[in-house]
């Protein structure tokens, strides 16, 4: 009988034990949207849509026009003018940007027409390609 008794309590520990696992389920994907330009195979450019002003330091209304290339992102500013003066050396012509979170987004362009932001996008990605993780900043108004 404690055989039968240790036999059953085995069994039934096995069956509790061998439940199926649940596995969680992927993360939706970061919003990308397709570019496509007559002088560029079409691309996925991330973007986001954000409120932002210049830096101090930077000229008042550096941070008037719709849309900006963002090469860098930082949560100190001196390893945002660090970037910016490596930016500089490679010929670009860079400003800083801070959002509401206290974030400083390096940006290399900036637009108010949204196709010539995406076109110069693609020209950035050609050209630089160790900046290839550039992503559009949206200004929210």
């Amino acid at each position: 009988m404690k055989v039968l008794n240790v036999v059953l309590f085995l069994v039934i520990l096995m069956a509790v034990g061998c439940k199926t696992q649940k596995i969680a389920p992927k993360p939706a994907p970061v919003k990308s949207e397709s570019v496509a330009s007559n002088a560029y195979k079409s691309q996925s450019v991330n973007s986001k849509e954000e409120r932002v002003t210049a830096a101090n330091g930077e000229a008042k209304d550096y941070g008037s026009k719709k849309f900006y290339i963002i090469l860098g992102s930082f949560g100190v500013y001196e390893n945002a003018q660090k970037f910016k003066k490596q930016l500089m050396a490679e010929d670009f012509f860079p400003g800083i940007l801070v959002n509401e979170a206290g974030l400083y987004r390096v940006s290399v362009n900036s637009f108010d027409d949204e196709g010539a932001a995406r076109s110069r996008v693609g020209e950035l990605r050609q050209k630089f390609p160790q900046y290839s993780d550039l992503w559009l900043l949206i200004k929210k108004q």
